[in-house]
């Protein structure tokens, strides 16, 4: 969602809806001066990247504009302020960006492309180990009139679009690594189709298949997903999402998942709702992502507690990539006056919302399974690594699998028999074995833990997800 796109707004059922750009953007601007980089509480050491790096989880932040020639009344290029940087890299493993990749921005006239702001943002990802998600290939706003000039040759404006999707997906090959080829398809609040956009002008209903046609030729090795929102407070959306989706899939249309914006106001999505939707794109062989979240509430207690059910219940569905829409209030776009719906505020100080976020992250950590997978994922590390060689690295390999398979069937006393054998292998390294100081107790650590987790009285009661 764009602060270009006009929606109507719908507080009476507290939905998340985008106003018209002529809307109060309601920024609250920081006080002038240095400001303090965010505290970390002494029972909170690790931040919310560290806990998802841990639990296999990329948590993400939309909304990072790094473009200069923009002229929406907010600052540009965020990346140009120190503390932005510092806590963005710090704090998530993934980013993408707000407009820049809008059609209009990225290509201004035919045949010029400005790559400035995204070339940086890239750059910065690299240089902090995160992941970019290429957010906005096409929607229904920002079009140059140059293309909207081809809306009656629809053979000139598909060869328009092979030709824009080729250069910008062909020079961050490799660097961007999965899409949001086609965003908010459907009308606003479902019951009417697809909307009438430039490109369904052009080329009809089946625009959003050739989208993903012609950008999965421009990058085979990326993965491409629908982007839609509302659909969790709609029925009869979610259902048209989920026809046009399964109707891709039954073509063979190239679309690897399903993002879902996830913008709240004033209360959240009914418990289950999420759960449904990923179990049914799921069972499509489809991925499914939390892709813009953000709360907007005058309601502090309650905007945590929002953004922790929602985190924790796309968690708990099998959904491992989440991203916000934005993570500080200095930059926050609104259309709830006074509301400020991001997790950190003007002066980069955490939220109540930002720990509600960790501790669903920490709970969702400290499940047996994604425990296990955590030490699996240290021990095909240090294999790679040559810190763990011989019969011993093979021996764990089998013994852990063996737990996890366990641990699945709810065996959990089978796991932890399992989970011991392991033990005992690191306590007695034999002479054709090799394992380093670090891998050993990194692993009798991991492995110490998973026991302990799996021995709780209240994992014993917990049902699979």
């Amino acid at each position: 969602m764009k602060k270009h796109r006009s929606v109507a707004m719908l507080a009476a059922v507290g939905l998340g809806l985008t106003l018209s750009a002529g809307l109060t953007q309601n920024a609250t601007a920081a006080p002038s001066g240095a400001q303090p980089a965010h505290p970390r509480s002494s029972d909170d050491p690790n931040s919310l990247r560290e806990v998802a790096e841990s639990a296999g989880v990329l948590i993400g932040s939309g909304a990072i504009k790094s473009m200069t020639t923009t002229s929406d009344g907010r600052p540009s290029n965020y990346l140009a302020e120190p503390q932005f940087r510092e806590v963005l890299a710090e704090e998530f493993n993934s980013l993408s960006p707000e407009n820049d990749l809008e059609w209009t921005f990225v290509q201004p006239q035919e045949g010029v492309y400005d790559f400035e702001g995204l070339d940086r943002l890239v750059a910065f990802a690299q240089e902090n180990d995160m992941e970019v998600k290429g957010h906005g290939l096409i929607s229904a706003c920002c079009n140059p009139d140059y293309l909207v000039a081809k809306i009656g040759d629809p053979v000139a404006f598909r060869a328009a679009m092979v030709e824009h999707f080729t250069t910008v997906m062909q020079r961050y090959a490799g660097k961007m690594d999965r899409w949001d080829v086609v965003s908010e398809a459907l009308t606003t609040y479902g019951g009417e189709g697809l909307q009438h956009t430039d490109f369904y002008q052009a080329l009809g209903p089946e625009y959003v298949a050739e989208a993903f046609r012609i950008a999965h030729a421009a990058d085979p090795n990326a993965k491409l997903f629908l982007n839609e929102n509302l659909v969790e407070a709609f029925p009869q959306k979610r259902q048209e999402l989920y026809e046009l989706v399964s109707g891709l899939v039954a073509d063979g249309v190239p679309i690897h998942g399903v993002a879902l914006q996830m913008h709240q106001t004033l209360q959240g999505p009914q418990p289950g709702v999420i759960t449904e939707m990923a179990n049914a794109y799921h069972a499509l062989g489809l991925e499914v992502s939390i892709a813009e979240l953000d709360v907007h509430t005058l309601d502090s207690a309650a905007q945590a507690q929002i953004y922790h059910d929602v985190v924790a219940e796309a968690l708990n569905s099998g959904i491992t990539e989440i991203s916000f829409w934005g993570f500080t209030d200095k930059h926050l776009y609104t259309w709830l006056p006074g509301a400020k719906p991001l997790i950190f505020d003007e002066q980069y100080q955490p939220k109540a919302a930002y720990f509600a976020v960790l501790d669903a992250l920490q709970d969702f950590e400290a499940r047996p399974a994604v425990a296990l997978q955590g030490v699996q994922a240290d021990l095909d590390r240090y294999i790679a690594a040559g810190e763990a060689r011989g019969p011993l690295a093979q021996q764990l390999t089998n013994v852990l699998r063996q737990a996890e398979r366990h641990e699945a069937a709810d065996r959990d006393a089978e796991a932890v028999s399992a989970l011991q054998r392991a033990l005992s292998r690191l306590e007695n390294v034999k002479r054709t074995d090799r394992v380093s100081a670090t891998a050993h107790d990194s692993l009798t650590r991991g492995i110490n833990e998973v026991t302990a987790l799996l021995a709780r009285p209240e994992v014993q009661a917990q049902p699979a997800a």
